[in-house]
């Protein structure tokens, strides 16, 4: 009796093993070619993909014509590219189709066959009811041409692990949505009141891209017919010139649509490994860390190299270097929105799997920001480990080191993140400050620095607050605004230092004790604070301000004629819109003529900007370099070079922190919608990428990097003495700690 329980059982494993290996079966409904070979070439598109598609193991069939019932009722999935192709006549090829459906056959639409007859009985009514969506004669709109193509959801099996890419394609808008459709793809196009107005034959007659509309081009569409089973629709408006269906990235795509819709469990299945490769550095999308050295132009004396990238960690916002040498990074996939939830008709990325919101509006999920620590493990200069020192941030935008943990701040609060027991983990969270202001996440507390004084300064933004508060709220510590603050490590003071209007982002203590910070949203690049506010409050000062501008805004000289407005500066055009990170350097490795030079990373425009600073008595000036008066220290030629930060490391060298981001605007003031914290509604926000590179000068002659992590107070007072400015003001603050 056990023996045969056994062999029926092992029958069933058999059966069930043949079943899961049966083909899927696939009929390509293709068309007449009404423009050629390269577009619309659909009679092309069914000799190829049905060779291709066998060639994968699918067994397939297909036809220039509509498929009977007797054909549909041999197959999975349903793949059509046909002019005006999305039309089932009433009668039996109706039927045929609509048995099909309530079997749970899976449809996928291409290009083309978004659009139906313009009978009423076989028109836009009856194509939405099957695929979630449909061109509507006398409404939908097209645009031929160069065109970005994003990827708005990350989380569907289809799109994951997905990049945005450019293309030579064509964008359907104004169609007829059903608002259950899952959009995985978008792209921007004309405005929608500019194309009404300019309409021509169904296209606009200006043809411009603009920030203010995003509409999809591809969407999944999940229905059940009454009395049928769930089937699935998969519908890519891409395809209009046949190159490309031979886009690496976007056949991986399609094999998986194709997959999905015929309900496989491993939507790769079909694909080649180098397809689904491609998905992360598509054509025309994300160049791979390799490819970015190739597109700056750097000053004939240095060298550019890379320390790390994603996959190691994401979308890095600032770094540093602790005691023992290690580089630490502040990472915010979060950013611009962190748990704040976007309405469901917002095409921003949605890059994790969609939390229940809230009554406040937000995510009931915890946050992802974290800050890590990266190593090298295998001495070959790039770091290939990463160990999370604390996850669970929202929105972090920089940190400090501070006795057994850092100091880090994620508006509205600022943080003591402790390891007490060693283990490099942190186990012990205080909140040290809180109620700083956050409307506007591009706008908020940042760039945290050691002062020589003990206090901790930071950069803010417009994001202020009237009254800052202790972590417990028990004190109000007054107002915090655009400029430069800083605040006492324990918890016990808070105060604005130097204050401007505008957006500030950069910040130096520099070895002198003068502090240096970048706001050019402002009008002005640099400033030096020659008094603090409170000691001209002190001394009963009024109306003085607590700065002097050490460069106006200068004329910049960027490497990419932008012609696409999503990515033109939109302020200080031609000038500095968003100076993010500040250096005065002190590595004390490279040639002398570059001591006390000033470094600004401008993201909006790729490049990195560079002027020396000299002293003009009781306040600073400065000025380019001689014959490089009309360039730039480096200058980038690719849209997803996005330098936001630099320091000095402890090794002599510079270090540039490289968001990787097609969008870099976040208030964007030319009208489109904005989001809960008030960034452009926008689908090319990236969460996933990151690079940080490494820049130094080619004679650079480095001092060894002490281990000062286990250092002696002898050894300490020695290390003030080392030739980095990095590696002395952390001797002084260990020396500090060690005395309270």
């Amino acid at each position: 009796m056990k023996h045969r329980f056994f062999s029926t059982l092992a029958l069933l494993f058999a059966v069930a093993a043949l079943s899961a290996a049966e083909p899927l079966r696939v009929f390509i409904r293709g068309g007449q070619s009404n423009r050629g070979q390269e577009v619309h070439a659909h009679p092309r598109f069914l000799g190829e993909w049905t060779q291709l598609l066998t060639q994968r193991g699918l067994k397939v069939d297909g036809g220039l014509e509509l498929p009977t019932p007797e054909q549909l009722a041999k197959t999975d999935v349903l793949v059509m590219f046909a002019q005006d192709g999305g039309a089932f006549p009433k009668g039996p090829l109706r039927d045929g189709f609509e048995a099909f459906l309530k079997r749970g056959g899976g449809v996928v639409v291409l290009h083309t066959a978004a659009v139906p007859t313009r009978s009423i009985e076989d028109g836009s009514d009856y194509w939405k009811s099957v695929i979630g969506g449909s061109w509507v004669h006398g409404k939908t709109k097209w645009l031929e041409g160069k065109m970005s193509f994003y990827y708005v959801n990350r989380t569907h099996p289809i799109s994951t692990g997905t990049a945005n890419f450019d293309l030579d394609d064509e964008i359907y808008y104004d169609l007829d949505m059903d608002p259950r459709v899952t959009v995985l793809g978008a792209a921007y196009t004309p405005h929608m009141s500019e194309s009404r107005r300019n309409q021509k034959n169904g296209q606009p007659a200006a043809g411009k891209i603009t920030v203010y509309d995003i509409q999809p081009q591809m969407w999944t569409f999940e229905n059940q017919r009454e009395g049928g089973k769930p089937y699935r629709a998969f519908t890519s408006l891409l395809g209009h010139k046949f190159a490309t269906f031979n886009h690496l990235a976007y056949r991986a795509v399609l094999l998986r649509g194709i997959a999905w819709a015929g309900q496989r469990t491993n939507l790769d299945e079909f694909a080649k490994a180098e397809e689904v490769a491609a998905l992360r550095y598509p054509e025309g999308g994300t160049p791979k860390p390799a490819e970015i050295p190739p597109t700056l132009e750097i000053h004939p004396e240095f060298k550019v190299s890379l320390v790390a990238s994603e996959p190691l960690f994401n979308k890095a916002m600032n770094i540093d270097w602790d005691p023992a040498g290690r580089m630490w990074v502040a990472e915010t996939p979060e950013y611009p929105d962190g748990r704040y939830a976007p309405a469901p008709s917002d095409y921003v990325q949605r890059w994790q799997p969609e939390a229940k919101i809230n009554a406040e509006g937000r995510y009931d999920r915890p946050a992802y920001d974290r800050i890590s620590i990266l190593t090298d493990t295998n001495g070959d200069g790039v770091m290939d480990k990463k160990e999370v020192f604390f996850d669970g941030l929202e929105l972090v935008t920089s940190f400090v080191f501070h006795k057994d943990g850092v100091i880090a701040a994620a508006a509205p609060d600022v943080w003591f993140l402790r390891d007490t027991n060693g283990d490099g983990k942190a186990d012990k969270v205080e909140k040290l400050y809180t109620n700083l202001g956050n409307r506007d996440t591009h706008a908020v507390l940042n760039n945290l620095r050691w002062g020589f004084d003990g206090w901790i300064y930071g950069t803010h933004g417009y994001s202020g607050t009237p009254s800052v508060k202790s972590g417990d709220g028990s004190k109000d510590f007054g107002p915090a605004g655009s400029g430069v603050v800083r605040f006492k490590p324990d918890g016990s003071a808070f105060e604005q230092y130097s204050s401007k209007g505008g957006n500030t982002w950069g910040l130096q203590v520099a070895w002198d004790n003068e502090v240096f910070w970048t706001q050019p949203t402002s009008g002005s690049l640099v400033m030096h604070t020659v008094m603090a506010e409170s000691q001209l409050a002190k001394a009963g000062v009024k109306g003085l301000a607590s700065f002097q501008v050490v460069k106006p805004s200068p004329k910049s000289y960027p490497l990419i004629p932008y012609d696409s407005l999503p990515y033109v500066q939109i302020d200080w055009v031609g000038s500095f819109t968003a100076a993010a990170g500040c250096v005065i350097y002190d590595g004390g490795a490279w040639p002398a003529k570059w001591n006390y030079s000033y470094f600004t990373t401008e993201p909006t425009i790729n490049l990195l900007h560079h002027e020396f600073v000299k002293s003009t008595g009781v306040s600073y000036a400065g000025e380019k370099e001689a014959t490089r008066e009309e360039t730039e220290f480096i200058a980038g030629k690719n849209l997803w070079f996005r330098p936001i930060e630099v320091r000095t490391g402890p090794d002599g060298a510079m270090y540039v922190v490289d968001f990787c981001n097609q969008a870099i605007i976040h208030n964007d003031t030319r009208g489109p919608k904005h989001g809960p914290r008030n960034a452009a509604i926008r689908p090319d926000r990236d969460h996933y990428y990151g690079r940080i590179w490494r820049v130094d000068h080619k004679q650079a002659k480095p001092a060894p990097v002490p281990n000062l992590a286990k250092a002696s107070a002898e050894e300490l007072v020695k290390a003030l003495a080392h030739p980095n400015g990095h590696v002395r003001l952390t001797a002084k603050r260990l020396l500090e700690e060690k005395l309270n």
